[in-house]
């Protein structure tokens, strides 16, 4: 941050703040984490995109890495 931009600051009024507050929060809950039991099923999907993304780079990679070949 530069010194400019440190000064230019603007203070907000309460229901400004009330107001930027709300908007930050969001309506859905947020995601859990339960070792054993019942997870929320938004950590499984995003478990399974992650997942599914590193096995594509990874096998990206191996293909870059044999060459045109494939050896």
């Amino acid at each position: 941050m530069t010194p400019k931009a440190r000064k230019a600051t603007k203070t907000v009024t309460p229901s400004e703040r009330r107001e930027l507050l709300a908007a930050m929060l969001p309506d859905a809950p947020e995601l859990t984490f339960t070792p054993r039991g019942n997870p929320d099923p938004r950590l499984i999907q995003l478990a399974r995109l992650l997942g599914g993304q590193m096995a594509r780079q990874d096998f990206e990679a191996q293909i870059r890495k044999r060459g045109p070949n494939g050896s």
